[in-house]
């Protein structure tokens, strides 16, 4: 069956169509032979090979028509699959902004912290003890500045 896949598909159906149509009439006409004296011999055996071709010809049709249904399948899901990686495309820009805007929200928050930590640095080195300046300079370096987007 592999190697019917390279055949044309109208030639291949033509050729089912075919084997169905000679079967058909092969079976039919083996009733009509019986008439004809000098055919009378031959008509067991073009009943025969009419029957066996038709019966070919059912199943090879059914074949043919599965293998069809098959490929009109495949063919929905990949251009299913063609959308969803359009959209996964699309998606994966937005993801990247969002991402890159988090990343510059953190680096901006760090740098005004540690600008914070210059101005206030000789208030908590004068004493050496922990001011109020310095925890809630702490508190602040410990929120989380992209989670509220």
């Amino acid at each position: 069956m592999f190697l019917l896949s390279f055949l044309p598909d109208a030639f291949l159906l033509f050729i089912i169509n075919s084997i169905l149509v000679v079967g058909l009439l092969g079976a039919l006409s083996s009733y009509f032979i019986r008439f004809i004296p000098p055919l009378i011999p031959y008509a067991e055996a073009v009943k025969i090979a009419g029957i066996v071709l038709l019966v070919l010809g059912v199943y090879l049709k059914g074949g043919y028509s599965v293998e069809m249904e098959w490929r009109a399948k495949v063919k929905e899901v990949e251009e299913k699959v063609v959308v969803v990686e359009q959209k996964s495309v699309e998606a994966n820009v937005i993801i990247k902004k969002v991402y890159v805007d988090k990343i510059k929200i953190v680096k901006d928050t760090k740098i005004v912290v540690q600008e914070k930590i210059v101005e206030v640095e000789k208030i908590i080195d004068a004493e050496c003890k922990v001011a109020p300046e310095a925890v809630d300079l702490l508190n602040e370096a410990a929120k989380n500045p992209g989670a509220s987007k």
